[in-house]
């Protein structure tokens, strides 16, 4: 992402916003208030977070024949698999597929990948109209942001600046700061735009090698609506999103969700293993998954950093950083924000590019200490 204030400046301008700490330490503090809760004993929680991590580090360790594995089983379950290099190729290939169906319109599901390669601005300047359907995603979008969170997009917004930002957009529905009732808002406009729409765009939260499937985790039901409602549903994942086993994800599933918004599980949690089957009444005719390098296999060549390859986004990392709570996520200029963002980003783009985001870090141990991988 191309940087155009520098870091003291967004540094700077966060501290001096009130408001914006405000926002944060209520909604922080919450987090990790749940999230505690769901971890009541800790030696439980050890082994836990042992048995994920040896999940994930199993997962980097075979990386390429997971991946080789991946393919096959997807494409048995007649899913098109395209592989992208960097950012621009993703975008393409994209692209590609859209333009060779005639789509002009798309849903998207909730996707920190499709933020990293800016997919948005690609195919908007393409001529191609996609809607975020996740309701953070959403008001983000209305407000022409940019996620603050890999988890809650719009957590950095208080009750008044949604409120303003749906109605400055859409004033045919009457002015309110009742979040309930803007959420029913929201979704009468998005249930005719998920059912007109010509594709569906989404992550993946687990690719798993052992059967094909793709796995979403999600909670509004919008993930489920951008897989299923329209004829071509079109999946981005980076290459390090694989497991090797079905097995593997109960585990995984369990401690994400609690770890990332204090939930025991998701309200949907989507197993995707194919388009429509002859005789099916729904889902989507055709389906393609771009797994994105963008300099993942680099960092899997290093054993050093092998490490950052297991992170699951749960975001954990982020809701305990006593930084971020004081800068908010813009503030580091990059799509991911906090203690992994500090990790990940310098990696993928350069230490001579970003390297200035380790200053970012007070050296207080809180991410390791919640990390569950």
């Amino acid at each position: 992402m191309q940087q155009i204030k520098s870091l003291d400046k967004r540094i700077d301008e966060a501290l001096s916003n009130e408001q914006l700490h405000t926002n944060f330490r209520s909604a922080m503090s919450y987090l990790m208030e749940k999230r505690r809760d769901q971890f009541p004993d800790e030696k439980q929680l050890n082994n836990e977070r042992e048995v994920a991590s040896s999940i994930r580090s199993n997962s980097v360790t075979q990386l390429p024949e997971l991946l080789i594995k991946l393919e096959e089983n997807l494409e048995k379950n007649n899913i098109k698999v395209h592989w992208a290099e960097t950012d621009l190729e993703a975008n393409n290939i994209v692209y590609q597929i859209l333009k060779d169906a005639n789509a002009k319109t798309v849903v998207k599901g909730k996707s920190m990948v499709t933020e990293e390669i800016e997919l948005n601005e690609f195919l908007d300047n393409k001529g191609i109209e996609i809607l975020e359907t996740d309701l953070g995603e959403f008001l983000v979008q209305l407000a022409n942001e940019k996620p603050s969170h890999i988890v809650m997009p719009a957590i950095h917004k208080n009750r008044k600046e949604i409120s303003k930002a749906f109605f400055d957009h859409f004033p045919e529905f009457p002015y309110t700061e009742d979040v309930d009732l803007i959420t029913q808002q929201v979704r009468k406009i998005l249930r005719e735009r998920f059912r007109k729409a010509d594709a569906g765009i989404s992550g993946v939260n687990f690719a798993v090698a052992e059967t094909g499937t793709l796995c979403l985790v999600e909670n509004e039901g919008n993930g489920r609506m951008c897989t299923t409602a329209p004829p071509i549903h079109i999946a981005v994942t980076g290459i390090e999103k694989v497991v090797e086993k079905l097995s593997d994800i109960p585990p995984l599933l369990d401690i994400l969700t609690k770890s990332a918004t204090g939930q025991e599980i998701t309200t949907y949690f989507n197993m995707i293993s194919s388009p429509r089957r002859e005789g099916e009444k729904d889902g989507p005719k055709s389906m393609h998954l771009v797994l994105l390098d963008n300099g993942r296999s680099k960092i899997h060549q290093n054993n050093d950093m092998q490490e950052t390859l297991k992170c699951i986004r749960c975001g954990s990392c982020i809701n305990h950083c006593p930084v971020y709570t004081q800068l908010g996520g813009h503030a580091y200029g990059t799509v991911y924000p906090g203690p992994i963002g500090i990790t990940l980003e310098p990696q993928k783009q350069g230490i001579t590019q970003l390297g200035e985001l380790t200053s970012l870090c007070t050296m207080c141990g809180a991410c390791g200490e919640v990390c569950p991988v």
